[in-house]
């Protein structure tokens, strides 16, 4: 009798763990707060003065997913985004960077504390982003110090 007790306990158990994992990796990730929307979408215009052309042979950056950035997003979306190097060389994946918005908040942390390292990039599953025009800079370099970056713009119904 008491192994029957025990093996329903056991079971009851590992099935509110279960469903708790469940609950907990559907939850969205709050790329942005929107505090920080709020304030760079009411900065002004800033242009800034490049001061060196880009390397070309620095790695290229490419957005894999949203695959429409063109259009409105919709929360909770999926970002997937990969690396390649030029000539072989290998990413230093060490100096990975991301930046928001006007003030280049810089957001590495958030992103890579959710993200999944993919063979060639990183992915997201369920990215919340406050409405509105976002900016995100996205920075690496490859073992040469050689710095690729590509700016993303997207809109968030």
């Amino acid at each position: 009798m008491r192994a029957k007790q025990f093996s329903s306990v056991c079971f009851k158990t590992i099935t509110a763990v279960l469903m708790l994992c469940c609950v907990m990796s559907v939850s969205a990730i709050d790329l942005i707060t929107p505090d920080e929307a709020r304030r760079s979408q009411q900065a002004p215009p800033v242009v800034e003065a490049q001061s060196t052309a880009p390397d070309p042979m620095a790695p290229l950056i490419a957005v894999v997913d949203p695959q429409a950035v063109d259009k409105a997003l919709k929360n909770p979306f999926r970002m997937e985004i990969d690396f390649k190097t030029q000539t072989g060389a290998r990413l230093d994946f060490s100096s990975f960077k991301a930046y928001y918005g006007a003030f280049k908040i810089d957001i590495t942390e958030r992103l890579l504390k959710e993200a999944i390292r993919t063979a060639s990039g990183l992915r997201l599953s369920n990215v919340n982003v406050p409405s509105g025009s976002h900016k995100i800079i996205l920075r690496i370099k490859d073992e040469y110090n050689r710095m690729g970056e590509r700016e993303l713009y997207f809109k968030v119904e």
